[in-house]
């Protein structure tokens, strides 16, 4: 009984970590992402503040963010989160890398939905 109930906590522990890496790197995707989709909206020639150089700057930065593989991404995002948390892996310092590749296709979602409307 002792060894299901060790699986049991192990599998029980997986799963919240799971939900919270998931759930924190959601939630800083839309942060991220909304503003930065709202942003490349109102910048188009037929938007509400034209602006072509800067549109073309955050149309290529949400290009490039959906192109990179997340595997290459998590290893140019180390860095970045051992910088920020003090260590690059662990669940902390997995949702920088998650969020840094979940928040481009948030931003063309809103850019998309804002267009249709």
């Amino acid at each position: 009984m002792g060894v299901l109930q060790e699986n049991l906590s192990m599998f029980l522990e997986g799963t919240v970590e799971t939900l919270y890496m998931t759930g924190m790197s959601t939630i800083l995707a839309y942060v991220f992402g909304l503003p930065l989709g709202i942003l490349v909206i109102i910048t188009r020639q037929d938007g509400l503040s034209p602006h072509p150089k800067l549109n073309a700057v955050l149309d290529w930065i949400v290009n490039i963010g959906r192109s990179i593989p997340f595997l290459i991404l998590m290893v140019l995002v180390m860095p970045l989160s051992r910088m920020i948390l003090g260590t690059a892996i662990g669940t902390a310092a997995t949702i920088v890398p998650l969020t840094a590749a979940a928040f481009p296709y948030i931003a063309r979602l809103v850019e998309a939905s804002l267009r249709e409307v």
